[in-house]
């Protein structure tokens, strides 16, 4: 049955059973192996005997109040969000087959998008990167988004933020996997990303809505990032990291590792040369990873390249455009900046763009640009990023 035509006590008997206290997966799990169906654990009067099952599980099976229900499905409304089944055929298959199941998905994108037609590769790593490690997640996010590849990230500062940044640049679609509410920005200065992202990509949780960012929902959303990719490339991670967790996760789940190796005198490089040597694939460009899938999706690849390239030159067409009329700014701290300065600023934001584009969308030449960039970033307009690339100075 589709996504958003299930019979409205089918899509509450979901949101009843997944959002219940205690009902974890793989207790939906068992219930399903027992009953086949949502509406059949619904229906059903005994529980007993079900692997797993405590008593206050089965006191709240037997309470059949869709009260809590009915007000998720009005939060996920009142904030645009929509609720993916495991049993609708726009549900990731990749993810479907782990051990333990997110049964729903809380989704917040601009269009439907079937994961299921693109090959998704995560990215993640240390949330306190170094240069270093920021320049290789932005690289391999752009290099992969513009051969096709779906990069799935959790939107966390340091590695996350950057893969999620790359994969814009590169033009193509990214999937942030979040620890709360799919209507909350965590962590909040990636307001400006999660808009990007949501706007060609993916925002999911596997939390209703007011599900806060806690401690321990990281770990188990971590299982979604690398249950929703062929493979999962671990950037810069110290020995004793979170990042390692989904590494592990993805073997567990029969998935490829790959790692991009570090300095050997830096401790944050510590758990990916570790990886390495325990049988992680080294990654030093992008096509390391795509050469693994190449055959398997070749046409997939071409074609979502193909259309990843006349969308960006229609962008750039477009922001080229709009930058010629835009020459003032309602911020008064840009009040004394020439018409060529102001120019750069709007067509700047907090996702990085690099030189080259930047010069293409403000029509100036390379040199006088430079000059420009140089001036406004010691005011403290903007800001330089590792591999030539500009964000806003807010």
């Amino acid at each position: 049955m589709a996504e958003g035509v299930f019979a409205v006590s089918a899509l509450e008997r979901w949101v009843w059973l997944t959002t219940m206290k205690g009902m974890h997966s793989a207790k939906i799990t068992k219930l399903l192996e027992r009953f086949d169906t949502v509406d059949a654990v619904y229906e059903a009067e005994a529980y007993d005997g079900i692997e797993g099952l405590e008593p206050d599980d089965i006191a709240g099976l037997r309470n059949k109040s869709m009260a809590a229900a009915e007000k998720v499905i009005e939060d996920c409304k009142r904030f645009r969000i929509r609720i993916l089944t495991y049993d609708s055929p726009l549900y990731p298959q990749l993810l479907a087959h782990i051990f333990d199941p997110p049964y729903v998905l809380y989704v917040r994108s601009k269009e439907r998008i079937d994961l299921n037609e693109s090959l998704c590769i995560a990215m993640v790593g240390n949330r306190r990167m170094s240069e270093y490690g920021e320049a290789c997640a932005v690289e391999l996010g752009r290099e992969l988004a513009k051969a096709g590849v779906v990069v799935v990230s959790g939107m966390a500062r340091g590695i996350d933020g950057a893969a999620h940044r790359g994969a814009l640049l590169g033009g193509g679609r990214t999937v942030a996997v979040l620890g709360c509410g799919a209507e909350q920005c965590y962590p909040p200065e990636h307001y400006e990303l999660m808009d990007a992202i949501i706007e060609t990509g993916m925002v999911f949780s596997e939390y209703p809505p007011g599900a806060r960012p806690l401690p321990a929902h990281f770990p188990a959303r971590n299982r979604i990032i690398s249950g929703l990719c062929r493979g999962t490339v671990i950037v810069e991670a110290p020995a004793k990291s979170g990042s390692l967790i989904t590494a592990n996760l993805a073997l567990e789940q029969g998935r490829d590792v790959f790692a991009v190796p570090g300095n050997m005198h830096q401790l944050k490089s510590a758990g990916t040369n570790h990886l390495i040597k325990t049988g992680a694939k080294l990654v030093d460009n992008a096509f390391d990873i795509i050469e693994e899938y190449q055959e398997e999706y070749l046409s997939l690849l071409e074609r979502a390249a193909l259309q990843s390239a006349v969308q960006r030159e229609e962008a750039e067409e477009s922001a080229l455009a709009h930058a010629a009329q835009k020459q003032t700014l309602s911020n008064d701290k840009y009040d004394g900046l020439s018409a060529e300065e102001k120019l750069i600023v709007n067509a700047l934001s907090l996702v990085p763009m690099h030189i080259d584009e930047l010069c293409r969308t403000t029509g100036l030449d390379a040199a006088k640009l430079s000059s420009l960039l140089t001036m406004l970033e010691m005011q403290g307009m903007v800001r330089s990023m590792p591999g030539k690339n500009f964000v806003l100075e807010l």
